[in-house]
């Protein structure tokens, strides 16, 4: 076994420690969201035992820890699935656990809409953090013709809110 490679065990005393990094700086949380991310990717037996929601032509949130104000979730994306145009109220990272999905960024033109300014494929193993300091607008969509999943870390109580979704925005063209 290598670091990388964590045992179910050190998988569970790496999710329980983010509650503590997130009491530090923001950079610090990042770091440390980023570590624990990177590692669980790395893990193909990860979510061996859990059983996860699955919702066809759609996407399904799972919650595999909460505590201490973080949140993590599995989100099982079937082919063609897309979130809305959002940000977030807390901190956010992801990673692509399997197969890839496409991350679309936007500019807010008012308070409700928005237009496309880039995509990027986000291939198995990927992993991205940020803040809340935004405008940081992005959907998220499964290109493919197979399932994909990833694991999110959010900075928000999901017994206090039940989303990190701060607000949705209409698309409107350039």
């Amino acid at each position: 076994m290598t670091p990388d490679q964590p045992t179910a065990a050190r998988a569970a005393d790496l999710l329980a420690a983010l509650p503590l990094s997130a009491r530090g700086t923001p950079a610090a949380y990042l770091d440390a969201t980023r570590r624990t991310l990177r590692a669980l990717m790395e893990r193909p037996d990860l979510l061996d035992g859990v059983a996860l929601e699955r919702r066809p032509g759609g996407y399904a949130r799972n919650l595999l820890f909460g505590g201490g104000g973080i949140s993590v979730w599995a989100m099982v994306w079937s082919p063609g699935a897309r979130t809305a145009v959002h940000d977030h109220h807390c901190a956010c990272c992801f990673g692509v656990w399997r197969g890839a999905i496409r991350e679309v960024w936007f500019r807010p033109i008012s308070a409700r809409e928005a237009v496309a300014t880039g995509d990027a494929t986000r291939p198995q193993g990927y992993v991205a953090c940020m803040m809340p300091t935004g405008p940081n607008l992005h959907q998220i969509v499964n290109p493919g013709s197979a399932e994909a999943i990833s694991i999110h870390v959010y900075g928000f109580d999901h017994a206090v809110h039940a989303s990190s979704v701060h607000r949705e925005y209409r698309v409107v063209a350039a």
